[in-house]
């Protein structure tokens, strides 16, 4: 009985708490971003999405409630199946990337017949999607350093969820346009990262000092850049 007592009252992992708490997060601002242009589109009066956004919402649920799946394994402590979903993870992100550069193409160009500048939102939907990419790769890379894995995993998860995040800040402020709005939400859940860190251990972690420099300088490059005549000369010589 004692020993059934003392595990009773053990507590839950640091890191569980945390990276469970922050995937439940995610997929809800996924829910709340998209619910009125596409989840609940049948009860609004959203206008009709083209078949690649249709197939761009589906990838990009399915990795957001596979992120939540992955850690949740953790959390049960079932790492077995954690390791062999992985295989089915790998080869999602690499269609959620593929995919990703395909819809901001053809997004662009819907842009390019638009009037005024069209380069700024393309930049802001590539280079989410590339430091997705990045952080993705990396954390696939190292999937045998734990702390590493999780924490690299986690960002690429955020820098995808800009997005959903951009189409909050459009639904609750008018202070700040919704790419911006988007890239501020992703630097919360950062700060919760690197609170998290210093709280457990006192310091940061190595993952976080360097996923977490890549993903601010990512977001530097996209808002100094995309205003640029170079890259509006990109975008029409790309997808023009």
């Amino acid at each position: 009985m004692a020993s059934v007592a003392a595990v009773s009252r053990q507590k839950v992992h640091p890191d569980r708490r945390f990276f469970g708490g922050m995937a439940a997060a995610l997929l809800l601002v996924t829910l709340i971003g998209f619910a009125p242009t596409y989840y609940f589109s049948y009860f609004t009066t959203a206008p009709a999405l083209r078949p690649i956004l249709h197939v761009h919402g589906i990838v990009f649920t399915a990795w957001m409630l596979l992120y939540a799946l992955q850690t949740w394994l953790i959390g049960a402590r079932r790492v077995d199946v954690h390791r062999a979903m992985g295989v089915v993870g790998a080869c999602l992100a690499v269609v959620v990337y593929i995919l990703g550069v395909v819809t901001a193409i053809a997004m662009a160009r819907a842009h390019l017949s638009m009037p005024g500048p069209s380069g700024p939102p393309v930049i802001f939907s590539l280079t989410a999607i590339n430091a997705f990419g990045m952080l993705c790769a990396s954390a696939i890379l190292l999937r045998r350093r734990s702390a590493h894995h999780k924490r690299l995993m986690f960002l690429a998860t955020v820098a995808l969820a800009t997005t959903p995040l951009a189409r909050v800040t459009r639904m609750t402020t008018a202070a700040v346009t919704p790419p911006i709005g988007g890239i501020l939400l992703t630097d919360v859940f950062l700060a919760a990262l690197i609170a998290f860190d210093l709280r457990k251990s006192g310091r940061l972690h190595p993952a976080t000092i360097g996923g977490g420099m890549f993903f601010v300088a990512s977001q530097i490059f996209r808002v100094s850049f995309g205003h640029t005549a170079i890259w509006q000369s990109f975008v029409h010589a790309a997808v023009g």
